[in-house]
């Protein structure tokens, strides 16, 4: 089993150090084809040292993961049924390819996003794919969005957005803790659980300014899944 943290940005570069303390940096691979740029690390976890080289390289240099250094795409590598993807790129595009990869290999993935004032994170397995929990489904513009980034107008991509927008480093971090929990009870604590508590786990974890909310799977006896009981708090 291998966790592939994908993206390795505001929300990636937040989320690897934990990942790595977690599970043990041997287990971890870090996949990202951009280079460190100055105005980013206003509000990624970089250095001034690592000013022009690959964001991947200088965290798994920095944590002791593995590397690769190039932009993720469906089909870039073979994946095991027990690996897990774990998304934190700002694109729709680099989501769908996720998505696609754990229908074909039968993989798991946690996806995190997050806007100035919201974050979140949601799980998907491959047994979901076309029900309520396919993101494909619920939101299936995102199926045909080739843009770089849709949401760039609302979260700033650079140095001089972050200078405007002081809360997105916290944004960041929040959807790094939001995918690093789901990670955790699906694919560590759920070993532990009985098949009744299963059907209790969250799906997907939302947060804003002023509101949480849980979603949760529901597998009826027709093994049709979706998103119930949403638990919202105020």
């Amino acid at each position: 089993m291998k966790t592939y943290v994908i993206g390795a940005g505001g929300v990636g570069s937040h989320l690897l150090p934990s990942l790595c303390l977690l599970i043990g940096p041997e287990e971890v691979v870090v996949i990202d084809g951009d280079i460190l740029e100055k105005h980013n690390l206003n509000r990624q976890l970089f250095q001034d040292t690592d000013i022009g080289r690959k964001k991947a390289e200088a965290l798994a240099q920095r944590y002791g993961c593995e590397a690769i250094p190039k932009w993720y795409s469906f089909g870039m590598m073979e994946q095991q049924k027990t690996d897990i993807l774990i998304c934190c790129c700002d694109n729709n595009p680099a989501r769908v390819a996720v998505l696609n990869a754990c229908d074909f290999e039968g993989c798991s993935a946690v996806i995190a996003a997050n806007e100035t004032l919201s974050s979140e994170a949601y799980v998907y397995q491959p047994e979901w794919r076309g029900t309520n929990l396919d993101p494909r489904v619920s939101d299936p513009e995102m199926v045909n969005d080739r843009t770089g980034d849709p949401r760039a107008a609302a979260i700033g991509c650079t140095g001089e957005a972050q200078e405007r927008n002081r809360q997105l480093v916290s944004a960041n971090m929040m959807a790094a803790a939001l995918a690093l929990h789901l990670y955790v009870v699906h694919f560590i604590e759920s070993r532990k659980l009985d098949s009744e508590t299963l059907q209790h786990l969250p799906s997907k974890l939302i947060q804003n300014m002023t509101r949480s909310e849980s979603f949760k799977s529901i597998i009826t006896t027709t093994q049709q899944t979706t998103m119930e009981e949403r638990t919202a708090n105020e």
